[in-house]
């Protein structure tokens, strides 16, 4: 099976998108990157190109800290314990970096919402509606 170059594809508005989200949060100190078949994931931002449905060219941004996850993670699911405080950490570290995410980028310009304003599945992510800043 051949890969396909997702800047090859219709969707490639929402490829421009992410890099330019990548590129302003990366300004901001954050270490961020363009969700891509293939590539492994890292701690910091990834942002995933919505190119489907009704907000096709769209981003969804989420960030990521796989070893504060997987503490929170082990606690809830060894312990048995869904108020562990290891969880309880990495999900108010999750809405503290939504709040910044979300502050940084309309800062700069972009139209930026919790995702669950327009998917009620994408709950912790941030959406970056298609476009470009003012």
């Amino acid at each position: 099976m051949t890969d396909i170059d997702p800047e090859s594809r219709p969707g490639a508005a929402g490829y421009d998108l992410a890099d330019q989200v990548c590129e302003e949060l990366r300004r901001a100190g954050l270490p961020a990157y363009v969700e891509r078949p293939g590539v492994p994931r890292q701690p910091g931002v990834w942002v995933e190109v919505n190119d489907e449905g009704e907000y096709a060219g769209g981003v969804y941004i989420r960030w990521s800290a796989p070893e504060l996850a997987e503490t929170g993670l082990q606690a809830v699911t060894v312990l048995q314990n869904p108020a562990a405080p290891e969880w309880k950490r990495y999900t108010e570290v999750v809405v503290l970096m939504q709040t910044a995410l979300i502050g940084i980028l309309r800062l700069a310009g972009f139209s930026v919402v919790r995702a669950e304003e327009v998917d009620d599945v994408a709950k912790g992510d941030m959406y970056v509606h298609a476009g470009t800043p003012s």
